[in-house]
């Protein structure tokens, strides 16, 4: 099978072109602070840093599933406005 020079070429151009976009180091040292965000969103969300938490026991645990399985499970019927399209008004 022949193979044309310019293809050829042309995916050897971009084989390089990627290649040396993912060799950049220069991220690491601009993105200092990359995660801060979510670590500050966890210490927001933690009840009390720095103790170990001890969890529910298992008839604690049954309950807060029952309650959840329960509330979910409701259908709640929702009313919405009859649709209109007016034209020529």
């Amino acid at each position: 099978m022949p193979t044309h020079p310019h293809l050829t070429r042309c995916a050897l151009v971009t084989l390089a072109a990627l290649v040396a976009g993912c060799a950049n180091d220069e991220e690491r040292e601009a993105n200092a602070t990359f995660g801060e965000s979510v670590r500050l969103t966890i210490a927001q969300q933690t009840a009390h840093p720095g103790t170990a938490g001890t969890g529910l026991d298992g008839v604690q645990a049954a309950a807060a599933l029952k309650a959840y399985r329960e509330d979910v499970a409701v259908r709640k019927k929702v009313e919405a406005p009859p649709l209109l399209i007016r034209l020529g008004q």
